[in-house]
């Protein structure tokens, strides 16, 4: 598939200024969640450092601890995968659109809170193998889905460098949708990251989904410590999968009250 890149920049500077109603408080909140950054605290009634001038009163008292000391406590590290689900369906009713709206929208959010962060869609191919039936002459038609892979934005690539790719998400729905293969795949993939906090975002319209499968893999992510948070796209069953799951018909829902009390789960 050929994408004009001139057409995804376009597309990516629109979604990146979108300013939806209220999307200040989820914006501000989300920041306040991940931003990484190093606690400082200073430590009194020490033998050495700098001199604490409210303790003069106890030096007068004959205490020779009068000094304190500045403590840097690393903050918690966050990496965030964000994954798209590419597939034909997403195309039926203008979902990819609104993912790509969504998923862009996110970034701006991770990138201002210093966080880790890849952005993946995920699409199936489905393949016919054919083999001889031992003993027989007739042939088994075995039809097999194979995931493939968008890497929208890499890890550890700036969101400059990934914004032609990102804009091109509305563009890119297409095939089957492999969807326990590829889901197991990101949560294998983020759980090897050194970062404390882990956290996948999963966009999709959870078309064919099997509510016992995704319950596997909700199972799967809460082993790894993995928060998974599926936002559904249009009106699906994301909450009959999925532990922390919510849907959006269009941008204006990134601000919801509802999607809000999921994202909660993070802090």
């Amino acid at each position: 598939m050929r994408i004009d890149k001139d057409t995804a920049d376009n597309i990516y500077k629109h979604n990146y200024t979108l300013t939806p109603s209220g999307m200040g408080a989820t914006r501000a909140n989300l920041l306040r969640i991940l931003r990484s950054n190093d606690l400082v605290s200073w430590s009194s009634h020490e033998e050495s450092g700098r001199v604490d001038r409210k303790a003069f009163t106890r030096y007068a008292c004959g205490d020779a601890n009068i000094f304190s000391k500045r403590e840097v406590r690393e903050a918690e590290r966050s990496a965030v995968s964000i994954m798209i689900d590419c597939s034909g369906s997403m195309n039926y009713h203008g979902e990819i659109a609104v993912a790509c709206q969504v998923a862009i929208q996110l970034c701006k959010i991770l990138d201002k809170a210093n966080s880790e962060f890849s952005v993946t869609g995920f699409y199936g191919n489905d393949t016919t193998v054919e083999s001889d039936k031992a003993g027989a002459s007739r042939e088994i038609l075995v039809r097999a889905e194979r995931p493939v892979f968008i890497p929208f934005k890499k890890w550890g690539e700036s969101l400059g460098k990934a914004s032609s790719k990102l804009g091109a998400i509305s563009q890119c729905a297409q095939g089957s949708t492999p969807d326990y293969s590829s889901i197991a795949l990101a949560i294998e993939d983020l759980a090897t990251r050194k970062e404390q906090r882990k956290v996948l975002f999963l966009l999709t319209d959870a078309n064919g989904y099997h509510a016992e499968h995704m319950k596997y893999l909700q199972q799967l992510a809460d082993k790894q410590r993995i928060t998974l948070i599926a936002i559904g796209i249009g009106n699906t069953k994301v909450d009959q999968c999925f532990t922390h799951a919510e849907n959006v018909r269009n941008i204006q829902d990134l601000t919801s009250a509802s999607l809000n009390k999921v994202l909660k789960v993070l802090k």
